[in-house]
């Protein structure tokens, strides 16, 4: 069981990657496109966690690292529930090939752009 210090991380850093999240969707009002805000936030948020684990990799496991950015900031940041709304929505209301493609590119783009900055990020730190 993790201690009250860890908890508190994790949520400090949960709060502030919701909160961004939250602005960033905020800018995309229209709920026709709504969608493709997720989609940009979950490929942002699979590069950074790329890039976190490549400094994991390199400087050793960190409270700060592995706590407060990966899985507080960029869980909190990333959007999977909504990203299973949204596909599930647009399916239900017959936009089935843009359901198609918003999965696609967050999937496809998540796992691309994850190994891309984990790559990079190991490289510049060499």
């Amino acid at each position: 069981m993790p201690g009250i210090v860890q908890i508190l991380t994790v949520g400090a850093g949960g709060a502030i990657g919701a909160v961004c999240r939250f602005l960033l969707q905020c800018c995309f009002a229209d709920t026709t496109h709504r969608q493709w805000a997720v989609v940009a936030i979950n490929l942002a948020g699979s590069a950074l966690i790329g890039a976190a684990w490549a400094l994991v990799s390199r400087l050793g496991p960190s409270l700060w690292l592995n706590q407060w950015l990966i899985a507080g900031l960029l869980g909190g940041f990333t959007t999977y529930s909504t990203f299973a709304w949204d596909s599930f929505d647009m399916f239900r209301s017959g936009r089935s090939l843009e359901a198609v493609l918003y999965v696609a590119a967050t999937l496809t783009g998540g796992f691309l752009l994850c190994a891309l900055a984990f790559n990079a990020t190991e490289k510049l730190l060499k």
